[in-house]
């Protein structure tokens, strides 16, 4: 799986699906490499191997390490689905030329253009409605047919020393204590700097033991940066800014200890719905909510429907539209059902 964090962690139940199918088989995933952590401790995989471009030496290492290792089955879990970041065309070509450097016995994978020839076992396309209203999850464990199999689930490895590390860190305490992530690789997925500061000052207007935790890689900094700005002394000392301070399993420990998370269409929203933190997710019109919502977790996905939506652009043409339309008040009402619905639980 050769796409970012939320593809692979959407991945993981199918190949817990691979593993149970074949549980005396070696199970090696292709990766790119600093996504392994995602994977490395994955109780299904056996092997990381990882696909590093940055150099023609370490393109053809990579190449003679597949081919040595002479696989029995070969499984593509990209899918043809809505692709916002890449090319689904370019994507399964390279796929292709990787799946004939293997040489494997039985390819496996969706029959596409690119890819039909290779294959020795296919699963067949399916219309575009179907499509843009099935996850992403059952799309991919189709490959096995494993489709609305519930004891199948995204998982990411969170270990002892992370999980010590966010205890020490935030110790149980009784309090409200919500993860936020505003941002996005993608720009069309970014919710307007000012909303985020509005509702984290609706946030502390509702409850002022309520904890914040801001979230996210370095790129994210400036975001963090000036929404610590935007908020009194006093508000400050209930918000803490570990954006670029964790790892990915690390904010997977953090968000665990956590009453909800609130989250762009990202890879930060699949690590709490891994987590099964309750998830508020803020989607762009640019995709299909239905491919990429939370599946383990409660939550509630707030999405505007536009004119020029869906567009599948990474970038927005229009000022981000959809998402200026995702309004601070209904995530403030999204967040306190969800809350009342998980203590309702509890």
């Amino acid at each position: 799986m050769l796409n970012g964090i939320g593809d692979i962690l959407c991945v993981t139940p199918t190949i817990q699906a691979i593993k149970e199918a074949y549980p005396q088989a070696k199970l090696s995933v292709i990766v790119r490499p600093h996504l392994r952590s995602l994977l490395r401790d994955n109780p299904y995989v056996d092997d990381l191997i990882f696909y590093d471009t940055s150099r023609v030496w370490k393109r053809l290492i990579f190449l003679r390490v597949v081919r040595q290792q002479k696989f029995d089955l070969w499984v593509d879990l990209h899918v043809p689905t809505f692709n916002t970041v890449s090319n689904n065309g370019r994507d399964f070509f390279r796929n292709r030329m990787l799946m004939q450097s293997a040489g494997a016995r039985y390819r496996l994978a969706y029959e596409v253009e690119q890819l039909r020839p290779q294959l020795t076992h296919r699963v067949g396309l399916v219309d575009e409605q179907a499509m843009s209203t099935t996850n992403i999850v059952d799309t991919t464990l189709a490959l096995m047919k494993r489709q609305g199999d519930d004891s199948l689930v995204k998982f990411i490895p969170v270990n002892e020393v992370n999980r010590n590390w966010a205890e020490l860190r935030f110790p149980a305490s009784g309090k409200v204590r919500i993860a936020m992530f505003f941002g996005s690789r993608q720009s069309a997925d970014v919710w307007p700097e000012e909303y985020a500061q509005e509702l984290v000052n609706r946030v502390f207007e509702e409850s002022a033991e309520t904890e914040i935790l801001l979230i996210g890689g370095p790129e994210q900094k400036w975001l963090a940066t000036r929404l610590m700005d935007s908020v009194n002394a006093e508000r400050k000392l209930q918000i803490f800014d570990l954006v670029g301070l964790a790892d990915l399993n690390q904010t997977a420990a953090l968000m665990a200890r956590c009453s909800l998370v609130i989250s762009t269409d990202s890879g930060p929203m699949h690590i709490a719905d891994a987590q099964k933190v309750p998830i508020v997710a803020l989607f762009s019109a640019k995709n299909h909510a239905d491919v990429w919502k939370p599946v383990q977790s409660q939550s509630r996905v707030l999405q505007r429907k536009v004119d020029c939506g869906p567009c599948f652009l990474a970038d927005c043409p229009h000022d981000n539209l959809c998402m200026r339309q995702i309004y601070p008040g209904e995530v403030m009402d999204a967040c306190r059902e969800v809350l009342a619905e998980t203590a309702g639980k509890g």
